[in-house]
């Protein structure tokens, strides 16, 4: 483990609330101020696991890297970064031409199986055959509830939100410029974690927010455990400092893993919310804690 504490530099930022840009599941937005105060500094922020990308809001500094294997979300990101207007106009577009549609739509017919606006699905049909960052964004902010699904051949399957009409093209411009004023200087790419790990030096911090121990990633291929230990292990050895999300609890069901334990220094239980996943099946309604693995 890591036993050396770095040079003093950067820290992470405070912010009363994180921007919503994209829609991730598993985001960690209730959780990101907490994680924020439990890093120590470090000279480069790395997050390989980027996703939603709350925690790199408050760590995002010039020469942070930010990384996913999932190519249309690293080229979104990339979009929030360089091209903010060029992506709030798509989407001005697109949400404009969903809510015209709405506005002609019968309420009363409107159900599952019917009378279901076709922009959401022209779009999702468009995405599925060429996957892009745009109609990835769009498919985001329309889909039941922003669960982020997808089938065993890769493609995007949740269903349009019956009562949603995707986040005003205002607020959503206000999210979008905030996020692209901090990613300015953090590389972003499209990267295999252990790519990105073997880049982590000493002084560095690196937060990791796999998928879940157990839970299957639809868009790539399913995460090794015991490779994700190996490659911790190997951070440790070159005096790395990590922060792992991985596992918790959910109601009454103990979802935790079994972290080697002599990879790690100290586990936190972080709230982060109820579970809108089982909500949306039918299910109860289950308070979640989150754990927060760390080597220092």
């Amino acid at each position: 483990m890591s036993d050396i504490a770095p040079r003093e530099g950067f820290r992470f930022r405070e912010a009363a609330n994180i921007p919503s840009a994209i829609k991730w599941t598993g985001s960690k937005r209730s959780q990101a101020a907490r994680i924020a105060q439990l890093a120590p500094s470090f000279q480069r922020y790395i997050e390989p696991f980027l996703g939603g990308g709350a925690v790199m809001f408050l760590a995002a500094h010039k020469g942070a890297i930010g990384s996913d294997i999932y190519k249309p979300l690293v080229e979104l990101w990339q979009i929030i970064r360089d091209e903010p207007e060029a992506l709030l106009e798509e989407y001005e577009k697109q949400w404009s031409a969903l809510n015209a549609e709405l506005d002609a739509i019968d309420p009363s017919s409107m159900t599952r199986g019917n009378g279901l606006p076709s922009i959401f699905y022209q779009a999702r049909d468009r995405f599925n055959k060429t996957p892009n960052p745009i109609d990835l964004n769009f498919l985001m902010r329309t889909c039941v509830n922003g669960i982020v699904r997808f089938n065993d051949r890769g493609e995007f399957n949740n269903s349009f939100h019956l009562s949603r009409r995707g986040m005003q093209p205002d607020r959503f411009g206000k999210a979008v410029r905030a996020w692209s004023c901090v990613l300015q200087g953090v590389d972003l790419v499209c990267r295999d974690y252990r790519d990105v790990l073997q880049d982590a030096k000493r002084d560095d911090f690196v937060y990791l927010d796999p998928p879940y121990a157990g839970n299957k990633q639809r868009y790539a291929k399913s995460l090794a455990p015991e490779e994700l230990f190996r490659e911790l292990e190997k951070l440790n050895l070159r005096g790395v400092n990590w922060a792992l999300s991985y596992d918790g609890i959910r109601g009454d069901l103990d979802l935790t893993h079994d972290v080697p334990k002599d990879l790690f220094k100290t586990r936190h239980y972080i709230h982060s919310g109820n579970s809108t996943v089982r909500k949306v099946l039918g299910g109860s309604v289950e308070r979640v804690e989150e754990t927060l693995y760390l080597n220092y």
